[in-house]
């Protein structure tokens, strides 16, 4: 049986009361199914989606600071290359660099026994290509130098000091030139001279090659 505007006028407060709160839930029921349960779902998308965003912007910071610290390190390797290609003598260069490392030797007083250019290794032979064709992983490429080593057999003879101090000449020339394997000999006294020390090393310096392209 349908109420009408006279039934409801019939009714006390207290049911007019309860008739109108079972109205506000029908309603308020109605509109969470038909509108905010659909704005919830969207808001709780949208809160997910705009924080994988915001990880990949942090990510996406963080690699754009990864790119800037290899950029400064490329850059700092660029340029302390070239300070190298400046201390790597050339072909022209070689005779006069090791008549300096002579005459380093002569102002200091000591005598050169043996001064004797080592001839460079035979290049290594191409690896055989029987490897790859049995399956096996084929070595990578070494790459291609920019430089040859030239070595010098040295024996002299002259005072510790006078000896070292011909180490420190050397150290001072302006190009890139190393001693190693230094022997040292018992020293011995000689009429004149003191206390003379024979020693041997290797000179090594590197000449710059420009390749072929």
């Amino acid at each position: 049986m349908a109420l009408t505007l006279d039934d409801l006028k019939k009714l006390s407060p207290k049911q007019k009361a309860l008739i109108l709160f079972f109205v506000y839930i029908v309603l308020g029921y109605l509109y969470y199914l038909l509108f905010l349960q659909d704005a919830l779902a969207k808001g709780t998308a949208l809160s997910a989606k705009l924080a994988t965003l915001q990880q990949q912007v942090i990510e996406k910071e963080r690699v754009v600071a990864q790119i800037d610290k290899y950029i400064r390190e490329i850059n700092e390797l660029k340029e302390a290359f070239k300070v190298a290609l400046l201390k790597l003598p050339n072909a022209r260069e070689i005779t006069g660099l090791l008549a300096s490392v002579v005459q380093s030797g002569q102002r200091v007083g000591v005598n050169f026994l043996l001064f004797e250019p080592i001839p460079p290794p035979p290049p290594k032979p191409p690896a055989p290509a029987s490897a790859a064709a049995k399956g096996r992983p084929a070595k990578p490429a070494e790459p291609e130098k920019f430089y040859d080593e030239i070595a010098v057999r040295v024996q002299l003879a002259g005072g510790f000091h006078h000896t070292v101090s011909f180490f420190e000449q050397v150290a001072r020339i302006p190009r890139i030139i190393n001693i190693e394997d230094i022997t040292m000999g018992d020293a011995q006294e000689v009429k004149g001279r003191g206390r003379i020390i024979k020693t041997a090393c290797i000179v090594k310096t590197y000449m710059f090659v420009e390749r072929k392209q």
